[in-house]
């Protein structure tokens, strides 16, 4: 069992679908791979073997049922659940997982993925069975966003911190950022090796870059200059009204930048390493985007979106969304699993980073938007939901991460040893932003998380001093309620 190093810490990194922690804690967590692309295999190579997992040897739950939920959503369609081995190679790794803690702990892993695509579906499906005392499930994965202030807040998640045999000191969790994720005093979301990542990076055309002959966007990464001033002049650039109707259309011009929704344009916030939220020296959210860079970042995006560099969501063009394989877009911001759906593509493609602010900034920042874990209050036996998330965690550092790196990520899915280099920067360089996991579908607070894509992108306005002032006492309202509702449950 080989430890891999640094794309084993910077997956657990990875782990919570999640939020940027504050400036601080991302200094101390976040290096960089950006060094000239140096490659990361020679540490893999010679890592160390990885601690063995130190439960004991005599547990036995007698065939005991661990039931899972999640929705049709993003990783959890491609590398959580597996029912039988298929020759998949991804597949086949998940199913070892499965049948190692099966067959070790004497346990029975069943789930549920529901088919809906809705971010409310988990959450209605478990708060029932919770408010009934009904032990139904004992793992559940959100959405990033939705259930994640409610459930603890109501009482709906048993704390983390009471559970046996887990270890967060073990390299298989990642104990710091789920302080991070903390929010009073106890533990509610699990970041650890079982929750695989889904950063939002940006896919550009390598057959429009070489063809309009504009800089090598790998070598920008490398050398510290892919910066927001060269991103919105690359996309600036390829703007064209190729029929000359006078109109700009998907279906026939030439456009910068899209996206398949507005979130993925939050990214390029944090990215900036600008944060929505910090923590106070309670260990609070407080508001945290009043600031000059915000405002400069929104008026470049505003400029862009007024000379049509944008080619809106789906949701805005009756169902079409442009795509690189068009030949007439240079920038998509997706999700890393989307390029499942890109492999089929006849145009050449390569992923970037979300860009720096300016070269002064030392690192890039990724931000993941995978889901997050917890555990139902109703669990009647913590013995074995322990058990079971600590050889989770521990086992997908054995099979599971090392080929979803090696095989799906720099195997399938990329194209080029640049491409499998700026994998190594993305996951070395994951930030986290709790106020967005808690807050973002919060009213008032949902608009100021949402402020680039819905007051630059979509209204195409800067006046960013008066959307802050129109939203800013609902959010800390909004703030000070979930605050109030987790301090009374924690105290019963």
């Amino acid at each position: 069992m080989k430890k891999l190093f640094p794309i084993c810490l910077a997956l657990t990194l990875l782990a919570a679908f999640s939020a940027c922690a504050d400036p601080a804690d991302s200094a101390e967590t976040v290096t960089t791979a950006a060094d000239n692309g140096s490659d990361t295999a020679a540490a893999t190579d010679t890592a160390e073997a990885r601690a063995a997992c130190a439960l004991p040897d005599d547990l036995d739950f007698g065939g005991a049922e661990f039931h899972t939920i999640a929705f049709s959503w993003q990783g959890y369609l491609y590398y959580f659940f597996a029912d039988e081995e298929n020759g998949d190679i991804m597949n086949d790794a998940i199913y070892e997982r499965t049948r190692a803690i099966e067959e070790t702990l004497n346990v029975d892993l069943q789930y549920t993925r529901l088919e809906s695509t809705e971010t409310t579906a988990v959450p209605n499906a478990v708060k029932p069975t919770v408010l009934a005392g009904d032990d139904v499930y004992q793992q559940v994965l959100f959405h990033c966003i939705e259930g994640v202030s409610a459930f603890p807040s109501q009482g709906y998640l048993y704390n983390l911190d009471e559970l046996p045999y887990i270890d967060t000191d073990a390299e298989w969790w990642n104990k710091e950022q789920m302080d991070v994720l903390r929010l009073g005093e106890n533990t509610y979301f699990a970041v650890n090796d079982y929750m695989l990542p889904c950063p939002y990076i940006v896919y550009f055309s390598k057959d429009m870059v070489e063809n309009l002959d504009f800089e090598n966007p790998y070598q920008l990464v490398y050398e510290g200059r892919w910066t927001l001033d060269v991103f919105t002049e690359m996309a600036r650039s390829v703007v064209s009204d190729l029929d000359g109707n006078g109109k700009m259309e998907g279906e026939y011009d030439c456009f910068g930048v899209t996206a398949s929704e507005t979130s993925k344009y939050i990214s390029f916030v944090t990215g900036a390493d600008q944060y929505i939220t910090e923590k106070t020296s309670d260990g609070h959210i407080a508001l945290a985007i009043n600031t000059d860079k915000m405002q400069s970042i929104i008026d470049d995006f505003a400029d862009l979106a007024v000379q049509d560099v944008f080619f809106l969501p789906e949701s805005e063009h009756e169902g079409y969304h442009i795509t690189l394989d068009s030949g007439r877009l240079l920038f998509d911001l997706e999700t890393l699993a989307w390029a499942e759906k890109m492999r089929d593509y006849t145009v050449e493609f390569g992923f970037l980073p979300y860009p720096k602010y300016d070269e002064s900034q030392e690192n890039y920042r990724s931000l993941d938007w995978g889901g997050l874990m917890g555990v139902p209050v109703s669990v009647s036996n913590p013995e074995l939901v322990g058990a079971v998330l600590e050889l989770q965690a521990y086992e997908s550092g054995n099979s599971v991460i090392p080929t979803y790196y090696d095989t799906v990520l720099t195997g399938k899915l990329a194209r080029d040893e640049d491409a499998v280099k700026m994998l190594d920067i993305i996951f070395d360089t994951i930030c986290y932003e709790p106020g967005g996991n808690y807050f973002g579908f919060t009213g008032g607070f949902s608009d100021l998380f949402f402020t680039l894509p819905r007051l630059a992108v979509m209204q195409k306005s800067a006046d960013f001093a008066s959307f802050y002032a129109k939203n800013e006492k609902i959010a800390i309202k909004a703030v000070e309620k979930f605050y109030d509702m987790l301090d009374e449950t924690e105290a019963q």
